[in-house]
């Protein structure tokens, strides 16, 4: 598994948003879901137990598995066709390893690093992001080499895992404007490495992932920028964070008071593309964060009560897959880490299990969906 710079960096590519439903549609009763429903396998603890137990977990409550390559790219090797360094070839080839036989796969990776507007670390034995060798510094996204090696990127770990859905890039609505030259320069890369990709994998799809809040843009600027994007994606795939409200990180986190159909303006933006929802989760208890400003009243109720509105939202959708990023609280793995920064704290409380392992509300909710035929 990975060491807790790994967990830590990739703790750190979730954004948030905001959302809502009505309460008469939270109580509606489905009788079939539109989507597959999953979870990564991110560990409460560093111990193998805890990591196994994770994975054990998650592959009797998922029909979809998603592995999040959020940690940077083996550049030198793929641009020369050199093997992966071990830490990157172990992840691929643990990907599918003890999955159900009829488990989707969700595979996420991307060029861009943590603040989603500069090129991506370098990913290699030493952990995660580390700093980029001096051939790459200074590269642009539409630099001949970043393509060249970012679609060798894309074909390998393709190759490797097989996945039934590939993200290319993660959250590449969150930071770019859209007159930036950075964002030309990403456009630039996103048509010709998706028109590669599509050329050689025309059955699988391929496509960006869009957050539903930006501290950078606008809603409506955002969703131009999404617009823009989505020429080179074949879904619409969200993250969404809803308990963080980015315009008032002091309230509480109660669905009754998120706007309805948050999630609907994304939907619009092509009608012809399918809809899903790449991340998610929702706090289950108080957040309190002094130094961010963050001091968010949270509850399991209103957890669950979120999920039976996602679940909701996403059939009225038609969604393909729904993914929510931690099963259990990792209260073991943030008290162990040593000098925990305040970004950590954020989504510590998102999971099914509390930190000691029981059941939340949504667990329940979790399984009931489950039980539902997937049409």
């Amino acid at each position: 598994m990975k060491p807790i710079y790994f967990i830590l960096m990739l703790l750190l590519l979730i954004s948030c948003s905001k959302d809502d439903n009505s309460k008469e549609e939270r109580e509606q009763d489905a009788e079939t879901r539109s989507f597959y429903m999953g979870f990564t396998a991110f560990p409460y603890d560093l111990t193998i137990e805890a990591q196994l137990d994770t994975y054990q977990k998650v592959a009797g409550s998922s029909d979809i598995f998603l592995t999040h390559l959020d940690h940077g790219v083996p550049w030198n090797e793929a641009l020369n066709d050199l093997p992966f360094p071990t830490e990157v070839q172990n992840t691929l080839d643990a990907t599918k390893n003890g999955l159900a036989p009829n488990t989707k796969i969700l595979l996420t990776a991307t060029p861009t690093d943590q603040l989603r507007k500069s090129l991506n670390g370098y990913w290699n034995n030493d952990g995660s992001h580390q700093p980029l060798p001096v051939f790459w510094q200074g590269k642009t996204f539409d630099d001949p080499d970043v393509v060249s090696a970012y679609i060798k990127y894309c074909k390998r770990v393709i190759d490797v895992v097989q996945p039934d859905y590939f993200a290319y890039g993660i959250e590449t609505n969150a930071a770019f404007k859209k007159d930036d030259a950075g964002f030309a320069n990403f456009l630039s890369l996103a048509e010709t490495v998706y028109s590669s990709l599509k050329a050689d994998y025309p059955n699988l799809p391929i496509f960006l992932t869009l957050q539903d809040r930006s501290f950078e843009n606008t809603h409506q600027e955002l969703l131009e920028t999404s617009k823009m994007l989505l020429q080179h994606s074949d879904y619409i795939a969200m993250s969404s964070y809803p308990f963080l409200d980015y315009n008032n990180l002091q309230r509480d986190a109660d669905p009754e008071l998120f706007e309805d159909n948050w999630l609907q303006d994304f939907r619009n933006l092509d009608s012809s593309k399918p809809f899903a929802i790449s991340e998610t989760g929702f706090c289950a208890e108080d957040l309190i964060i002094p130094n961010l400003g963050v001091n968010v009243k949270a509850s399991e109720t209103w957890q669950n009560e979120y999920m039976t509105k996602l679940f909701n939202n996403a059939n009225n959708l038609d969604a393909e897959f729904v993914a929510w990023f931690i099963f259990r609280d990792y209260d073991q793995l943030y008290d162990k880490t040593q000098n925990p920064p305040d970004i950590l704290k954020v989504w510590r409380d998102n999971g099914l299990l509390d930190g000691a392992g029981n059941q939340r509300l949504a667990h329940q909710t979790w399984q009931d969906w489950k039980a539902l035929e997937k049409m």
